[in-house]
């Protein structure tokens, strides 16, 4: 029996992943290997939270980055639309913008395969220049300083003292970690909004710099807890010890 023309496309149907690469390699020129997205300033991991920005949709469509091949091709989720294909054609041109570590960035790019009937999906070219925006108030300078963090603690009121390492810092706020052995006899761990105390010594500047701070952010890995501190009425002598030093570092 002889299948009528057409008759398959009223039964759409799974591709397999040899299909979908076999599409993705006939329209995607293969670029040189771009190293962006391994440079801490440019991270874009899987779940990425994106804005796309596309000729004929009114605003920004939220979407989230669920694959990549670096250099070659990115793979994006997006929410339901009646009609995509209006929006998502082979070739069309758009904008994708996300943020990371505080700071905007943003790409031109083009749709290479749209898959809707199965995944709603979309393939677009893998980026070969990306604009940033930075977000912060504060310029951060990245650094490697040795600090003394003290902390109140909830438990039995008492205060507790751990080594440091301060990562990055700007005039409003830094980022540090401490070694997860430092915290292994700690019965009351760190919280966001805690009040902290910060005591650094900064090269090129006199005596040491005492910074009440606030827990903005926390984050934890096999090794080390990192924290995001801002720093809490910064005024007189630390405040201009603390501008010294950035402009000697940031000029």
């Amino acid at each position: 029996m002889t299948a009528k023309p057409g008759f398959c496309r009223h039964f759409p149907r799974f591709l397999t992943s040899w299909e979908i690469s076999s599409r993705i390699l006939r329209v995607a020129r293969p670029v040189f290997y771009s190293p962006i997205f391994k440079n801490r300033g440019f991270g874009m991991d899987f779940n990425t939270a994106l804005q796309l920005q596309i000729e004929g949709y009114p605003g920004r469509l939220k979407s989230y980055l669920v694959g990549k091949e670096e250099g070659n091709y990115l793979l994006i989720k997006i929410p339901w639309l009646k009609n995509p294909e209006k929006f998502f054609r082979q070739g069309q041109e758009l904008i994708i913008r996300y943020v990371y570590q505080g700071c905007a960035f943003g790409f031109k790019t083009q749709v290479i395969l749209p898959l809707f009937d199965t995944f709603n999906v979309v393939f677009v070219r893998f980026p070969t220049t990306i604009e940033d925006f930075n977000l912060r108030i504060h310029k951060r300078f990245e650094c490697s300083l040795p600090a003394r963090l003290e902390v109140v603690t909830r438990h039995q009121n008492r205060q507790m003292r751990f080594k440091a390492m301060v990562n990055d810092i700007s005039k409003g706020g830094c980022r540090l970690t401490i070694s997860l052995q430092e915290l292994e006899w700690s019965k009351d761990p760190i919280k966001i909004r805690a009040e902290v105390s910060l005591f650094l010594s900064l090269p090129g500047v006199d005596g040491e710099l005492f910074l009440q701070s606030a827990v903005r952010s926390l984050a934890q890995d096999d090794d080390a807890m990192a924290l995001g501190l801002q720093f809490l009425d910064l005024t007189g002598k630390n405040r201009v010890q603390l501008d010294r030093f950035l402009a000697l570092n940031q000029s």
